[in-house]
């Protein structure tokens, strides 16, 4: 399939500048926001009905889970929802990681709700608003790691207690921060989650990128496109078919990135009469260290 996807542009300014984006600054000109260029590129996405792929080497994996929780938008998207269904659906996500990774332990730290909306596309959420969870997100559409390799320890260090840091330390585990993604639709038939495999993108593909806060800096990473970066996609996914996948991990991974960079594509099948819907779940998993 050819899709195409929204990356950084590759200019000489960020070798001597960090991208930045500013959210929380209403008062700031549009101009100041961000100093982020996106370029548009086609690419050659594989279906994973296909073809083998493991979390270990590729990044991500898609898993059967049929949930217990109604999966309805109308509990995800506003403060009114019942909140007892994102609780039990954020305690069965944990579950579900536990036992795939094995883990010691497992902390959900955060969630999201994403809705494409045709005639909306390029739009951000407004940037002055304090909680994202109030409504629903737009598509993550720029090609991105959720946390660069210092971000990442950022937010284990915002969200563990400094007795479970230590204990961790102590017992010489390893720490990850895993996404969980579920479309709430019964099939997907548009704006498609994409991964690209992450053995096929090297540490200098990727450039870290601040995210400006109120109160803090959280640093992620976007990718340059290259010709070589093989992507990866679940055609006519559905609401019962979960991808996993670390957006941080605490070892060294060589040359290669340590997670698969990710974004939504750009195609439709439907005429866009069923907007892709999604629910996210991020998770900090600590697990024993086993030599290799």
């Amino acid at each position: 399939m050819l899709d195409n996807l929204q990356y950084l542009c590759d200019l000489p300014v960020y070798k001597s500048e960090q991208p930045y984006e500013l959210y929380g600054f209403p008062e700031k000109q549009s101009t100041t926001h961000t100093n982020c260029e996106f370029e548009s590129k086609p690419v050659s996405v594989t279906d994973v009905r296909n073809v083998s792929t493991a979390l270990e080497t590729h990044g991500f994996m898609y898993l059967r889970h049929v949930s217990e929780c109604e999966l309805d938008a109308k509990h995800f998207e506003t403060v009114g929802g019942d909140q007892s269904v994102v609780e039990s659906y954020l305690c069965e996500t944990i579950e579900l990681v536990r036992g795939v990774f094995e883990a010691v332990d497992v902390v959900c730290f955060d969630w999201r709700f994403r809705r494409r909306d045709p005639t909306a596309s390029g739009k951000i959420p407004p940037r002055e608003l304090k909680d994202i969870r109030n409504y629903a997100l737009p598509t993550g559409d720029i090609v991105h790691c959720d946390y660069s390799a210092s971000g990442g320890y950022d937010r284990i260090r915002m969200q563990l207690l400094p007795e479970e840091l230590e204990s961790v330390t102590r017992n010489n585990y390893k720490m990850s921060i895993v996404n969980v993604w579920r479309p709430l639709n019964k099939i997907v038939k548009n704006t498609p989650l994409l991964f690209c495999h992450k053995r096929s993108v090297r540490k200098d593909d990727l450039i870290e990128v601040d995210k400006v806060l109120q109160d803090k800096v959280e640093k992620s990473y976007f990718l340059f496109h290259r010709d070589y970066h093989k992507w990866f996609y679940l055609a006519d996914q559905r609401s019962d078919e979960v991808a996993i996948f670390p957006t941080w991990v605490s070892e060294s991974t060589g040359d290669f990135a340590g997670c698969c960079p990710h974004g939504a594509g750009a195609s439709e099948t439907d005429g866009w009469k069923d907007p892709r819907q999604s629910v996210e779940v991020r998770l900090i998993v600590i697990q024993q260290n086993v030599p290799t």
